[in-house]
């Protein structure tokens, strides 16, 4: 019974801690059952291949209904969206990140976002790939607006979808290869993305319009030439987002919006709360435990109980028949026996050659009357034999005269009746 109770608690316990460490963000990137990708003017379910038009301006309204008629029957299901949108709509920078928890570096990158993007005045979101932060090599780290995620959120809201998360359409790729090396070309953008091993080793971008200088486009060409131009896989159609995507490619660059936080939050307390009521149910239960046997105990011990009760109900008849007839012939039955024999036969043994004038039985008590020389003989030689008890002269000695009291040790009259005639 311990080692179950130890066991138990070392369950709930694990539980627990797996209850309250949970993370939101990873559990709304584990939850995605729908990929939408947003490029030129198409928007793209990935799972089913279909398509939609969208508006070429840059709306997130639009962007939300399209999402809802692509999907089509399958908004009531409740899913969970991921949006993959312009690499465009990113910025990347390079820092020398400590090697601490990702959520202190997120939030010592938030305190730099003046000095890193002092132009821009907006609140932003940062995705980053923690787990080669090291003083000693640079992490990207990608930028996108807050008010954009959020405006995002709201629209797919609105038309009843739930939008879990965002990221670069690009970070949607397989990337699980020593080196990839990707060029997104839209209407607008062009982006370099070199992964090693699915986390991003650089990010280079372009607008179109600047191309058009000479200065511009020999430095993008240089950069494309840096990057082994061989190698490197040109991205210039929604269908290849379809061919090339991985749902669980660089998750750690996921964006979360902040209603689908607080939606999740507001879960995983309502979680919580039901899994703390079923510890205390499951403690009570292991603590009543004992009293539970026990009541289970005395349950089967009553029924057994009965059960003899019934089968033994002839046998206590008879019994009670017994004590009936006892109670009715007890007290002729117990009446003590006297052993009058064995008492004159030892008497006699006693006082030979003595000779006795009177003897008297009653109730155990004998009184004896006789004659002899020496009459303290007599006493004592009544006294060392078992069979009397209370030896005593009952008058005084005149010569040779003697009166001796005596009562019988087998005899209990008082008890007797005291038992039968107690008011007598």
């Amino acid at each position: 019974m311990n080692n179950f109770f130890y066991q138990a608690l070392d369950f709930f316990r694990t539980s627990v801690k797996r209850i309250i460490n949970r993370d939101s963000r990873k559990d709304l990137s584990d939850s995605v059952d729908a990929t939408l990708v947003v490029f030129n003017n198409e928007l793209m379910h990935i799972e089913s291949g279909k398509t939609i038009s969208v508006t070429e301006e840059y709306n997130v309204n639009d962007i939300a209904v399209a999402s809802k008629q692509l999907l089509g029957s399958l908004v009531g299901q409740q899913l969970s969206i991921e949006l993959l949108l312009p690499s465009g709509d990113f910025v990347a920078t390079n820092h020398s990140l400590p090697q601490v928890s990702k959520s202190n570096l997120t939030s010592a990158l938030q305190l730099q976002v003046e000095s890193t993007h002092p132009s821009l005045g907006r609140p932003l979101a940062i995705a980053f790939d923690s787990s080669i932060s090291s003083p000693e090599s640079d992490t990207v780290v990608i930028w996108m607006e807050q008010e954009l995620l959020d405006k995002l959120f709201d629209a797919f809201d609105g038309q009843g979808l739930f939008l879990a998360c965002v990221k670069p359409r690009l970070l949607s790729l397989n990337a699980a290869e020593n080196k990839n090396r990707f060029l997104e070309k839209d209407k607008i953008n062009e982006t370099l993305v070199v992964f090693e091993r699915n986390v991003i080793n650089s990010w280079k971008q372009v607008k179109k319009i600047d191309l058009e200088q000479k200065e511009f486009f020999d430095q993008w060409g240089q950069a494309i030439k840096s990057n082994d131009r061989d190698s490197i896989k040109v991205v210039n159609e929604i269908n290849q987002f379809g061919s090339l995507s991985d749902k669980f490619a660089t998750t750690g660059y996921n964006y979360f919006p902040t209603g689908a936080l607080d939606i999740r939050k507001k879960a995983e307390k309502g979680r919580r709360v039901i899994f703390a009521t079923c510890i205390f149910v499951m403690f009570l239960f292991l603590f009543s435990t004992p009293f539970i046997k026990q009541s289970f105990e005395y349950r089967s011990a009553a029924a057994s109980l009965e059960a003899n009760r019934v089968m033994s109900s002839d046998a206590r008849q008879d019994q009670q028949a017994v004590v009936g007839f006892e109670d009715q012939w007890g007290a002729i039955n117990d009446f003590p026996n006297q052993v009058i024999n064995e008492a004159l036969f030892t008497l006699q043994n006693v006082l030979r050659p003595e000779r006795i004038s009177s003897i008297e039985i009653s109730e155990g008590l004998i009184k004896l009357q006789g004659s002899s020389a020496d009459p303290q003989a007599i006493l004592q030689k009544l006294e060392q034999d078992p069979l009397f008890t209370e030896v005593l002269f009952s008058r005084a000695t005149s010569n040779t005269r003697y009166y001796i009291d005596l009562r019988l040790s087998s005899v209990n009259f008082e008890a007797y009746m005291v038992r039968y005639f107690p008011d007598s």
